[in-house]
Order: structure tokens, then C-alpha cells, then sequence
């Protein structure tokens, strides 16, 4: 997950990219778009989701466990190009960024221990 966040703050930080994300911007457009952009939107969303999700295979957790922590890390993972945006400072999204790796961590922690 370090990795995964280290590539999106490195974007984020990178001034020959966009500020914010294309995925986010236009998901929050999403009600506004023709179906098949709102279906891409999902489609990337949904393949970023796979992605994190095979990261996390092998771990001892349930597999529902799993998902949600996949959920939770594209959830964040947006969150951050929009704050991003918003023009929060990268110690801030760094911090968040951190705060994410650490709950999974644990999660996989209490799942490995059978708590």
C-alpha cells in the first residue's frame, strides 16, 4: 500500500501533471454524463479496485475483509487527488496517505492473529 500511495503522491506532486484526478473529477460528475462515460468512470474505478484487491491476495483475512480494505484504499486514494485540489499541502495528504497504510496494516494484523 506504501507503494501504491507513493505513485499516486508522487503524481500529485508531479507540476507536469493536472491537478486532481480525471477518475475523481468526473465521478463527482457522474449524474451529469452520458451512461457510457459514467460506465467508464466505474470501469476504472472498478479496475483500480482489482488491482489493490490482487495486491492483498494471500493475506490470512476473510475475503470480505479483503474487498472492504480494497474499497477503502480506492476511497482514500480519490480522496486524495481531491484534496489534492482543494490545494491541501502534501505533509497533509502524506499523513493521510500514511494513516491508510496503517489501518490496513492492522486490519491484516488482527485478521493473521484470528481476532
Amino acid at each position: 500500500m506504501h507503494a501504491f500511495f507513493d505513485v499516486t503522491l508522487a503524481r500529485i506532486a508531479d507540476p507536469e501533471v493536472p491537478t486532481g484526478c480525471l477518475i475523481a473529477q468526473s465521478a463527482t460528475q457522474s449524474p451529469t454524463l452520458k451512461e457510457e462515460n459514467s460506465a467508464r468512470v466505474r470501469g476504472l474505478l472498478d479496475a483500480q479496485h482489482r488491482r489493490v484487491r490482487e495486491a492483498l491476495t494471500g493475506s490470512p483475512a476473510d475475503p470480505q475483509v479483503l474487498d472492504e480494505l480494497a474499497t477503502y484504499i480506492v476511497a482514500v486514494n480519490q480522496s486524495l487527488a481531491v484534496l489534492s485540489r482543494a490545494g491541501t499541502p502534501e505533509p497533509e495528504l502524506r499523513s493521510v496517505a500514511r494513516l491508510a497504510c496503517t489501518t490496513v496494516a492492522d486490519a491484516l494484523a488482527r485478521a493473521a492473529s484470528g481476532s
